[in-house]
């Protein structure tokens, strides 16, 4: 193993330029790509590689395509995406706390966070390191850019280091993969294709070290629950009361570790006990566009006068209290954020998405069911979003599973909740990507190719599965082979996310590793 100093230092400065750039992208867009921060980004990183001797071109998708003449081996593609999950937020500043003990983080903004190696067990790796982390109230973007500042660490060493063997290396930063927008990359695929690249790896994983040749098949359904008027039995005094629900927030890949918790869930569990009131019923239910976890949902609280009403709203603020509890030291809790005196109409599609959700949650149906229950090769159904549209509710569901015949039982069994109770609701199911394992069945060589550059940076390497997608598809099906690694962080797409300084030198000295093995291997 050559030692190179201080990339942590390098790493975690590029790391701070990049996470500054807002690159998120936007679902509802139909432009590619989807915001115009990925092309700012795009134009920074085209300068960066270019003042460091990589050949620079953009494609008609604003894909950057940066190329280094190697010594030897095969050629190779590194590739992250530009793109942050919507609700990320740019930071002029991450946080640092050196040498962390364990003890809780000090977000600075929001206080309610405990997240302590006793919380979260999964930190250990990270006690004695230099924590990298934003203020606490959103996701900061680690995903993917932990991934390319490591990739500009790597280019950053080879233009300063030249005698280091490499092999022909094209770097791509790509845009839209966080909204799985593949036409975004056909072109790309093609053009690499052309170039004779068989080899890549997407620096996208989360897990310190991992080696990733396998991934969810994933899915989506969408369940539309129209509203009608109904008359209540009268009562002298009817309020609307607005709840602000915050859940648990994390990525479905570290749902089970991090205590993923959706309002959509707390709802159906919170009312569980009152469903056949008629005093407190839901009126309608808004999850929150930039935390899917979270959710303004308003009741109708009725009575025979205030103090009555005034009771059967510290009910219904208990009963969320009560499920919400648990996960308080995740940041989760309930206020009531507006009430007033309710004037109608009342329709009913609130409590048609209580009966579909409460439903889909008793029915027996694939195991395991949520996304909170499951980890390794388990997969799960999360109803994740809830949007109005007139007197109809839009309700997501995100299905993922390795096997193909597992995700079509999540299907049927969504389909199976949505034809149950009053009146069946629509359902339509758009496949997103698929499992790339039986394709990686056909280049072993890039698992080992990475187990072995691992073994010379001395840092231990693990093979998993991915539990999520890096959008990979269009490359397999142009027979480009695209495994992913690890980048080492903790908490994606939460307001928890962190990294170290130390974890994004060790990862930097495997990149290094890894282009020196591949530069070292022969040209089939």
């Amino acid at each position: 193993m050559t030692t190179t100093p201080d990339l942590g230092a390098r790493g975690a400065d590029f790391l701070q330029q990049v996470i500054a750039i807002d690159s998120h992208s936007d679902e509802k867009s139909e432009t590619i790509p989807s915001t115009e921060g990925q092309r700012v980004l795009g134009r920074f990183l085209g300068g960066f590689f270019e003042a460091r001797g990589f050949s620079v071109s953009f494609d008609a998708s604003a894909n950057l395509i940066a190329e280094k003449r190697g010594t030897g081996g095969p050629k190779l593609a590194l590739m992250i995406h530009m793109d942050t999950a919507q609700g990320t937020a740019a930071v002029d500043r991450l946080q640092r706390l050196p040498g962390w003990t364990g003890a809780r983080i000090p977000y600075p903004q929001n206080h309610k966070l405990e997240v302590t190696a006793a919380h979260y067990p999964e930190t250990e790796a990270y006690v004695g390191q230099d924590l990298l982390f934003g203020p606490g109230t959103a996701p900061i973007g680690l995903d993917d850019k932990l991934g390319l500042c490591q990739m500009m660490t790597l280019a950053d060493v080879l233009h300063q280091e030249p005698g280091r063997p490499h092999p022909d290396l094209i770097l791509v930063c790509r845009p839209d993969e966080e909204i799985g927008r593949m036409a975004a990359v056909v072109g790309l695929a093609e053009t690499l294709a052309q170039k004779e690249v068989r080899h890549g790896y997407t620096l996208d994983g989360l897990a310190p070290f991992e080696i990733n040749t396998e991934n969810f098949n994933g899915a989506r359904a969408t369940v539309r629950i129209d509203g009608a008027a109904r008359a209540l039995p009268p009562l002298p005094v009817e309020r609307a009361v607005t709840l602000l629900v915050h859940g648990a927030k994390s990525h479905g890949a570290t749902a089970k570790a991090e205590g993923y918790l959706n309002a959509t869930v707390v709802f159906a569990r919170a009312l569980a006990p009152m469903s056949r009131r008629t005093d407190i019923v839901p009126l309608s239910f808004q999850s929150d566009p930039l935390a899917e976890t979270s959710a303004r949902i308003t009741f109708v609280v009725r009575g025979e006068h205030e103090a009555d009403v005034d009771q059967k709203q510290q009910v219904l603020l208990d009963a969320f209290s009560t499920v919400l509890a648990p996960a308080a030291f995740r940041g989760a809790e309930v206020t009531v954020e507006r009430q007033a005196p309710f004037t109608g109409p009342f329709t009913d599609q609130g409590m048609r998405l209580f009966a579909h959700l409460a439903t889909f949650l008793r029915t027996t149906g694939p195991s395991p069911l949520l996304s909170e229950d499951s980890d390794g090769y388990g997969g799960y159904s999360n109803p994740c979003f809830v949007e109005a549209e007139g007197d109809t509710l839009r309700l997501e569901y995100r299905l993922r599973d390795f096997d193909p015949a597992a995700l079509a039982a999540r299907k049927a069994h969504v389909e199976q909740v949505a034809a149950e109770g009053p009146g069946p609701m629509p359902v339509v199911i758009t496949d997103q990507y698929e499992n790339m394992g039986p394709a990686m069945a056909g280049c072993p060589e890039l698992a080992a190719w990475a187990e072995k550059a691992a073994q010379r940076a001395e840092v231990p390497a693990v093979r998993q599965p991915i539990r999520g997608s890096t959008g990979v598809d269009p490359f397999l099906a142009q027979g480009t082979f695209v495994a992913n690694l690890g980048t080492g962080y903790f908490a994606p797409e939460s307001e928890k996310e962190f990294t170290s300084v130390q974890m994004i030198e060790r990862h930097v000295r495997w990149l290094l590793e890894l282009v020196e093995v591949v530069a070292r291997e022969p040209v089939s």
